[in-house]
């Protein structure tokens, strides 16, 4: 454990107070209020209400995904070179609040155009928002590693924040198709402008008290690299990011199969159709327990243990969906939450990690870049999930809908809710044993960038 010489350093940087913790994770909340509709609603939206064909969707959807992939690094390389007086990261928060706003209800306008426009305007509506979405979530990310140095307080902002949003997003998920039908007046178009412009309105005030209740603490002096992609070579040079760099794109692909194939499990293996949003909420119950535990597991085990506990948890949970005969409901329910609890666990801790691992690059290279730091990490998070939609499509590739599914498909469906993600979960535990950031090293290298980077306090906290 870290000793009182080994915090001493630490010491002229005030505790995180529980309004800063709430505002922060309260963030998360915000973002929920644009992901949590597109991420469930989005084929519906653009397919019953706009009218595009599922072929245009889907072409639609992976031009975006690929423009995010690349927009991630850039944005990051952005924010790091970020100088004001009220820090690098959170300014992007007050900056793009409302053009995150506009942009949501410029997409949810698209239903009302003229036909002929639809498609481009869906396109350009579409990117442009997750362009703005992707730069505001990036600032978001890196700001959890320059609120506190202490790892404990990171471990417990993360823990809050994920635990949160979580519940944010099934309560958004559930509210949302009742509320677009009251706001609908028998126009699906209007109905959903209405919503989006009521949820961006919430929004925009979660995202500004986040501006002004947060602040940028452990602001070191030291600054990125000229050049952006000197700022990803350090990273690939740093072991302990390096390790979370292939966990996160590991645990995204299994997390991806297993996500993706929960309805077709219960409503086509299990034979549960009306079961299935109940089937789909356990699991995301589970991610916010799991995320909640957090602060309060670390104490009982080294982080690493922890993480490679609950891998093995969703190995486990794999083989037993994998093993469960049709009418094994209850125990199908019962894996379906611990999987969640683990895969939430793993999420939030690993994401409180990358802050260390942020720190260590520095220490390593001289070179600070935060936002690079989270930035290709959910890069490698978006090729996981590319990469496990492709196996996806391809494994349930002769289904197409039909009412009685093909044996082999009923198969697939099995392996990718089984033994898929407890494989993949089986190779993140020899992954995660390769990291070597121990919290004492991390106080260590922490008390030696403040000695060589650190600005004093008062020119860090800044409020406007």
């Amino acid at each position: 454990m870290p000793t009182a010489s080994d915090k001493s350093p630490l010491q002229a940087f005030e505790p995180v107070s529980r309004l800063e913790v709430a505002s922060y994770s309260l963030g998360d909340a915000g973002f929920n209020l644009y992901w949590a509709p597109l991420s469930a609603f989005l084929m519906v939206y653009l397919n019953e209400v706009v009218g595009l064909s599922l072929a245009s969707i889907a072409t639609l959807l992976v031009v975006m995904r690929l423009i995010s992939a690349v927009a991630d690094p850039v944005f990051g390389a952005i924010a790091d070179r970020t100088q004001t007086e009220y820090g690098r990261y959170r300014p992007w928060l007050l900056w793009l609040a409302l053009p995150l706003a506009a942009a949501t209800i410029l997409f949810f306008s698209i239903g009302s155009l003229p036909a002929e426009s639809q498609l481009f305007s869906a396109y350009f509506s579409l990117i442009l928002m997750n362009l703005i979405y992707t730069a505001a979530n990036t600032a978001y990310n890196a700001l959890s590693g320059v609120i506190t140095p202490d790892s404990s307080q990171r471990e417990l902002i993360m823990s809050t924040r994920f635990g949160g949003a979580y519940l944010s997003a099934v309560f958004i998920t559930w509210l949302t198709p009742g509320f677009v039908a009251w706001a609908s007046r028998d126009n699906q178009a209007l109905g959903w402008q209405l919503v989006m412009t009521i949820y961006g309105v919430f929004a925009v005030i979660i995202l500004l008290n986040l501006f002004l209740h947060t602040r940028e603490r452990f602001a070191l002096t030291s600054k990125p690299h000229v050049n952006p992609l000197h700022d990803v070579r350090d990273l690939f040079g740093a072991r302990p990011w390096v390790v979370l760099f292939i966990l996160a794109g590991i645990v995204t692909a299994a997390s991806m199969m297993w996500t993706s194939i929960t309805p077709f499990y219960m409503k086509i293996y299990a034979g549960h159709p009306k079961l299935v949003v109940n089937y789909v909420m356990t699991f995301t119950l589970g991610l916010a327990a799991g995320s909640a535990a957090v602060a309060f597991l670390t104490r009982l085990m080294p982080r690493t243990h922890l993480i490679a506990l609950a891998l093995g948890v969703i190995a486990l949970s794999g083989a037993g969906l994998f093993a469960c005969t049709p009418g094994q409901v209850p125990l199908m329910f019962t894996l379906q939450a611990t999987g969640g609890a683990a895969f939430g666990l793993i999420g939030t801790l690993t994401f409180a990690m990358c802050a260390d691992a942020a720190d260590f690059n520095a220490w390593k290279s001289g070179h600070r870049a935060t936002a690079m730091t989270y930035s290709m990490i959910m890069f490698s998070k978006k090729i996981g999930a590319a990469a496990a939609a492709g196996f996806i499509g391809w494994a349930l590739s002769s289904y197409a809908g039909k009412a009685t599914p093909p044996p082999l498909v009923i198969e697939n469906i099995r392996l990718l809710m089984g033994p898929a993600p407890a494989g993949l979960a089986l190779a993140g535990i020899g992954v995660i044993y390769l990291y070597n950031l121990t919290p004492e090293k991390v106080l260590r290298l922490q008390a030696q960038l403040l000695a060589t980077f650190s600005p004093k306090p008062a020119e860090t906290n800044r409020l406007p």
